[in-house]
Formats: C-alpha cells, sequence, structure tokens
C-alpha cells in the first residue's frame, strides 16, 4: 500500500485539525469540544505534524508530542471517505518506527468505545490506566502527564 507521511509546517493542518476535533464530538458524546476558530489555534515547541498521504492524496494527519523519553501520539484523523482501507494502520506502523529509532515509549489516549482501539490493541498498543468522567458541566478539562 503506498502510504507514507510528510513532515509539514503546524500551520498547514489549522483546519484539519477542527475536522479531527469534530470527528471526536461524534466518537464520544462527553467529549464536546468548543470548536474555536482555526486561527486561534496555538502550538507547543514539542509539536509534529504529519500529512498522511495515499496515492498522492493528502487523507489525513497525524500530530505528535516529543517529550524527553517518550512521544504522545494526539492528533490521529483520517478523512471518513479513506477509512477502513488500512492507511490508518500504515501510517501508526510510521509513528511507531519513527519512536523506534528515537528509542522513546509510544502513547496516546482512546475512547472506550472508538473502534479505532482495536487498532492499536493489534499493533502493540497496552491499556495504561482508565480515566473515568462524571460529566456536570459543558465543557471537559484534562490534561495528559
Amino acid at each position: 500500500m503506498n502510504v507514507f507521511l510528510k513532515k509539514e509546517s503546524n500551520d498547514f493542518f489549522r483546519e484539519w485539525i477542527i475536522k479531527e476535533w469534530q470527528h471526536h464530538n461524534t466518537v464520544d458524546p462527553i467529549y464536546q469540544l468548543k470548536i474555536i476558530d482555526p486561527s486561534e489555534l496555538d502550538f507547543n515547541e514539542n509539536e509534529e505534524y504529519y500529512q498522511i498521504i495515499y496515492d498522492n492524496i493528502i487523507v489525513g494527519l497525524v500530530g505528535i508530542k516529543i517529550f524527553e523519553y517518550s512521544i504522545y501520539l494526539y492528533r490521529f484523523y483520517i478523512d471518513e471517505k479513506y477509512r477502513n482501507k488500512g492507511i490508518g494502520t500504515n501510517a501508526l506502523k510510521e509513528i511507531i518506527k519513527l519512536a523506534k529509532k528515537e528509542n522513546k515509549d509510544l502513547s496516546l489516549d482512546v475512547f472506550g468505545n472508538n473502534a479505532a482501539k482495536k487498532l492499536y490493541e493489534k499493533l502493540g498498543f497496552k491499556d495504561r490506566y482508565t480515566n473515568m468522567v462524571f460529566k456536570i458541566t459543558s465543557d471537559i478539562q484534562y490534561h495528559n502527564d
């Protein structure tokens, strides 16, 4: 399968990140975010974004945060019409290669009912903890260590 990642400037992905957030709103009803204007997005120095390219078409994005001992995959989006074709699997394998090359653990968060959880488990990801929420407010705040 002809899938590869191309590093891109973070600003390139402003519109894609809004799509990714909207996708999460459909995946988990607790994850209802107030979608902000793309121009309001700020990026940290340790963030990197990659185009996911399939047959010379940009079909998604993957974002990572690079820390001293680990890499956190926190944005992974495949356009709806390209899902279930193995593209996400191949893109994730490329990120795993990157983590191995850097000799860093790779982690991510996934909602319990997200179909992608099976893909992550198939590729070797293991449950580390469970984050539970008792929803009271209209916006949820969380953090990653």
